[in-house]
């Protein structure tokens, strides 16, 4: 899926504001209760998770407490607004080294996304995690969500190295997960990078093109549109590699959830262990409507440190 400490008044908990949206949306840090319940309410509007899987209040509050970090974006200010969206993180240990944040939960209340709130969320998540002296943030995403992808490698500059199959188990309890295994990629958001700040300010490298670039797997059209996996190779050593995924893995759950269990097994089978043999996947390119994911043999150092 992809925190304040009580009494912290500094000046590095400030407002931040948006001029772009139709209502002014304000995100700042939340250390209160009525904020903690929230946070609840917006779980279980966002993932439609049971009672028994939602992050209750005094969890929350424990987070904050420990250094955790809790952002919540409200329609204004005043007594009378209301939060639509938040960003969850902890602190924890990187490669066993240095601090990092982890970052556990984004969300933004349905009806209300793809305006801009998730990326002023995370931008606001940034900007607090470089004022503890922390330069790192890392968060899981479904390998198959080309519109995860697309945000967390494309807008915002993170990499992937790690393929974890049923992260949370083998099956979520939430509706919006519900029906596949739970395998993620691990992005590493590198703050200060030149790629994270090449990104931040809308640069991005020049699109390769299908014709241009080896594929791991093959895919065949659906009556629906959508497209259903058809095999792959395993052994491919090119520079960069393409693996297509779903073009709306959502839209294909609901219409044949078999396909999409298929899709899993595929991921499983081609995509997971290129990582482990040392790519990254880097960004997602379309082509027409359809999606790849794009991966580099090259070094974490290499990666990062290109604009």
């Amino acid at each position: 899926m992809d925190g304040e400490r009580g009494g912290d008044r500094s000046t590095n908990w400030g407002l931040i504001y948006s001029a772009s949206m139709p209502t002014e949306v304000v995100i700042e840090p939340v250390r209160d209760f009525r904020g903690y319940r929230a946070c609840e309410r917006l779980q279980r509007e966002v993932w439609g998770l049971p009672d028994i899987s939602v992050i209750p209040d005094h969890a929350l509050h424990m987070i904050v407490q420990a250094g955790g970090l809790l952002l919540g974006a409200f329609d204004g200010i005043g007594p009378g607004r209301e939060m639509v969206g938040f960003s969850l993180s902890v602190l924890g240990l990187w490669e066993g080294q240095k601090l990092r944040h982890f970052s556990l939960m984004t969300a933004v209340k349905p009806g209300l996304q793809n305006q801009g709130i998730g990326k002023k969320l995370k931008l606001a998540q940034r900007e607090h995690v470089l004022r503890q002296g922390i330069d790192l943030i890392t968060w899981t995403f479904d390998p198959l969500e080309s519109r995860n992808a697309h945000f967390n490698l494309n807008k915002l500059g993170g990499i992937v190295r790690n393929y974890y199959p049923n992260f949370f188990g083998e099956e979520m309890r939430d509706a919006l997960n519900q029906g596949l295994p739970s395998d993620r990629f691990l992005c590493e958001w590198y703050l200060t990078s030149p790629r994270v700040n090449a990104r931040l300010e809308g640069r991005r490298p020049p699109d390769l093109r299908l014709s241009e670039v080896e594929v791991i797997n093959r895919t065949q059209r659906l009556p629906s549109g959508q497209r259903a996996p058809a095999g792959g190779r395993l052994g491919l050593s090119s520079p960069f590699l393409f693996f297509e995924i779903p073009n709306d893995l959502g839209a294909l759950k609901r219409e044949n959830l078999e396909v999409a269990r298929a899709w899993r097994k595929e991921c499983r089978k081609f995509l997971a262990p290129y990582l482990e043999d040392g790519y990254l996947v880097t960004g997602l390119v379309r082509q027409g409507d359809r999606g790849f994911l794009l991966l580099e043999r090259a070094s974490l150092e290499e990666v990062v440190e290109r604009p």
